[in-house]
């Protein structure tokens, strides 16, 4: 199927989709073959303080790469957070080189220590950027809601000065005639009614762009046909033309949602939106046809994993430049103009609160697309959106079971050392930090993973909760500790038995399991 219209840039949309593992990969890297080799233990305790901290800091980047990835951010949010990571590792980068350039590395060495300098000034650039994208996303949405609140002031003032004052100065007009003309007296009684109509219609209209709808998500055809109905009633358009649904030869999910024959699908395709949405339809169509003549319109309806998409398709003239930026920007007139009526601001201004958005493309025949978001389960799951209070709960109950499985071993055997040699130094405390880095990144991953199983319904108790961790601790003990360890540690010098399966890594990895499980679901966790 191809894309849903009006997508972002290929740029957001791979970095929305792929940001979250990059910066994982970066922190990890970084931190990896620049800060863990360059730790110093048996140094004074500035020193120790200085270089453990760089790894835990680098550390926590990768955690929040992983976050990014399983979380339920927007993918333009991980854009921006991902974007400011690479553009602030770029611009540390290009600085270290440049300074290299000008005094040459034995001086960068001689003063501080090349690795750890290094690893400092890249960590500072990405979490700088991080920061940064952070802000920049929360900014434009701030900004996003600024507008949208300013355009609904403009757009109810303007519809109350422009449609009540004109019925008003009709109506006035009228029974100034009724006073002593009987032979015009139906034509003013019939004249004042509709402007008493005209009023009330434009009221209801305030009171459709100014309450909020409801939170539920709304049937994309359902909406559509609505809006069908009413355009097509004979009040809401001043002229005749052919309107038709018309649905996708593809037959699948969108195919079956906007079927007009017949009894509903068993699941509708569901956006997010409210019970205003069909206004969005009824006001498009309206345009279309009052303002730029159309004879025959047509709305065709695409889904894609995300999202789902109407078009309005017509053979009127095709919308001005003006009008294309009130649907596509917001971007509200200065001055009333009566060629882009108040259709399509009240369009604009209702699918903005949605997160949709709205793209036109003029050719042989005009095509309006409104984008919204899905609300299915299929595209809940396939985003792999965990919740930001669940991805905290997650963090500390990953903290949690990486503290009891650690006692265990640092009591039991010498698995400690061995994992700190994983990053270049066998040591406990190096072990004990990059134990629990592991922890909690497989803690974040089996929530984002039991989120998507078809039984997440039945982990949101203490014992479901526990035997699915238990489950997955085995899982990790014969894939990352029996096999990738291994390999790992070959591959850094470290001599290996393959697989490596103790029976205390399986001891050890159940009890993590049960007590991920266990901690998440007590912290108010949830799979769903």
């Amino acid at each position: 199927m191809s894309d849903v219209a009006g997508d972002p840039p290929m740029s957001t949309r791979l970095l929305g989709r792929y940001g979250g593992p990059i910066v994982a990969g970066l922190g990890f890297v970084v931190t990896r073959f620049f800060v863990a080799e360059a730790v110093v233990l048996s140094g004074g305790p500035l020193a120790v303080a200085a270089t453990v901290g760089s790894l835990v800091v680098g550390l926590a980047v990768a955690v929040a790469g992983v976050a990014l990835g399983v979380g339920a951010f927007s993918p333009a949010y991980v854009a921006d957070v991902s974007r400011g990571c690479l553009f602030g590792t770029g611009a540390m980068t290009a600085a270290l080189a440049v300074t290299v350039a000008a005094t040459g590395v034995d001086m960068i060495g001689a003063a501080i220590g090349t690795q750890l300098l290094v690893a400092n000034v890249l960590l500072a650039g990405a979490i700088g950027g991080m920061v940064n994208g952070h802000r920049k996303a929360s900014l434009r949405r701030r900004r996003a809601a600024i507008m949208r609140s300013a355009n609904r002031a403009r757009f109810i003032n303007r519809l109350l000065r422009h449609e009540v004052l004109n019925a008003a100065a009709i109506i006035d007009g009228h029974a100034e005639l009724l006073r002593g003309d009987d032979a015009n007296r139906d034509r003013s009684v019939d004249a004042i009614r509709r402007g008493a109509e005209r009023i009330e219609s434009t009221v209801d209209g305030v009171g459709t762009i100014a309450d909020a709808g409801s939170d539920d998500a709304v049937s994309l055809a359902a909406a559509v046909r609505a809006g069908i109905e009413s355009a097509g009633d004979g009040e809401t358009s001043d002229r005749a033309a052919s309107i038709d649904l018309v649905a996708p030869a593809d037959g699948d999910d969108a195919g079956g949602s906007a079927d007009t024959g017949g009894d509903e699908p068993a699941e509708p395709l569901a956006v997010e939106a409210d019970d205003r949405l069909s206004v969005v339809f009824e006001r498009l169509i309206e345009h279309a046809v009052d303002v730029r003549g159309a004879e025959r319109v047509r709305i065709e309806t695409t889904a894609g994993r995300h999202a789902a998409a109407a078009a309005v398709v017509d053979d009127g003239t095709p919308p001005s430049d003006r009008q294309r930026d009130v649907l596509e920007r917001g971007s509200f007139p200065e001055y009333d103009d009566p060629t882009n009526g108040f259709a399509l601001q009240a369009a604009s201004l209702l699918v903005g609160e949605y997160d949709g958005s709205i793209r036109v493309d003029r050719g042989d025949e005009t095509r309006i697309a409104v984008r919204l978001p899905r609300a299915s389960v299929d595209a809940a799951a396939a985003a792999v959106g965990v919740e930001y209070p669940d991805l905290r709960r997650a963090v500390v109950a990953g903290i949690g079971a990486g503290v009891a499985m650690g006692g265990l071993y640092w009591s039991t055997s010498g698995v400690l050392p061995v994992i700190g040699a994983l990053y270049g130094v066998e040591n406990v405390a190096i072990g004990w930090i990059t134990h629990l880095f592991h922890s909690v990144v497989f803690a974040l991953l089996f929530v984002a993973v039991a989120s998507r199983s078809d039984a997440r319904t039945r982990l949101d108790r203490p014992l479901g909760a526990s035997l699915a961790g238990v489950g997955w601790g085995t899982l990790l003990w014969l894939v990352a500790a029996g096999l990738l360890m291994p390999v790992w540690l070959r591959a850094v010098g470290v001599p290996a038995t393959l697989p490596n399966l103790p029976p205390i890594g399986l001891f050890g990895h159940v009890l993590w399991g049960a007590t991920l499980g266990l901690g998440y679901v007590s912290l108010g966790g949830r799979f769903d």
